[in-house]
């Protein structure tokens, strides 16, 4: 059980980090207009997505390989 708490954490970490950096580079593309801002954005919406897909596997009983 507490194996399983850990890796939910671990993935909703990696979530959170995704969501700051998307903002973060959503926000500097916005304010600075350059489009090189947009790549951190969209690095943090794929970090974000891997972060959901640990989190799904890990309430699914644990990761798979």
């Amino acid at each position: 059980m507490s194996v399983n708490l850990t890796s939910d954490r671990g993935a909703l970490v990696v979530v959170f980090a995704g969501i700051a950096l998307a903002v973060a580079g959503a926000g500097l593309a916005s304010l600075l207009d350059e489009s090189s801002w947009r790549w951190l954005a969209t690095g943090g919406v794929l970090i974000q997505v891997h972060g959901w897909v640990r989190y799904s596997r890990a309430r699914r009983g644990g990761e798979r390989s």
